[in-house]
């Protein structure tokens, strides 16, 4: 929710102050959006994936990217997606990207419902994007928004076994390959647990 008081941006200056600012925010509707820290879990979980995603891109005229760009949506919002390949962009030093094949959000409990549904539309108003993909980090389950030939979207689960197929490159990964060396907790710590 924006503060009352604030006053809304535009893209171009939203740019501005998050190119002086030390932490990452996320630009919705003309407000900047701090964005918080994220797990072990789900940094493995982008990083396993962004590594298997940057090596398929390497044949082909698409970039993957994780983490610090940004993308842009058709009515002016910006989000900085965990993992997402472009194609046929210039690789040429700019901090926004417009035409994603395909976005993958790693979902924490803060970001879930967003990342399932106001994010979920806006992203998938872009014409170039091909499947946005949703990465539970607490159990193996993925969940991928396919667009299909006709325009419409056909939505696919993954759980504890499959194959996670990114569009664009060619990009075939084993649930096993998504969740290398993250370990999932079991049982709730003991710190959070009330006497």
């Amino acid at each position: 929710m924006a503060p009352q008081d604030a006053k809304r941006l535009s893209f171009g200056e939203y740019l501005e102050l998050e190119e002086r600012s030390g932490t990452r925010h996320e630009f919705v509707d003309g407000f900047m959006f701090a964005m918080a820290g994220a797990t072990d879990n789900h940094n493995q979980i982008a990083l396993n994936i962004s590594t298997q995603a940057r090596l398929k891109s390497q044949a082909s005229t698409c970039l993957a990217y994780a983490f610090d760009m940004k993308v842009r949506t058709l009515d002016g919002t910006g989000y900085y997606p965990d993992v997402f390949v472009t194609c046929n962009e210039p690789n040429d030093g700019s901090k926004v990207k417009y035409n994603p094949c395909f976005i993958v959000e790693v979902l924490s409990p803060s970001t879930e419902a967003f990342d399932r549904g106001e994010k979920q539309l806006r992203y998938r108003q872009i014409s170039s994007l091909q499947a946005y993909v949703l990465v539970t980090q607490h159990r193996k389950l993925i969940e991928v928004y396919r667009r299909l030939a006709d325009g419409t979207w056909r939505y696919e689960t993954l759980e504890e076994t499959g194959m996670l197929e990114l569009p664009c490159i060619n990009c075939s990964m084993t649930l096993e390959d998504v969740y290398e060396d993250v370990e999932f907790q079991n049982s709730i710590p003991q710190d959070s647990i009330q006497e």
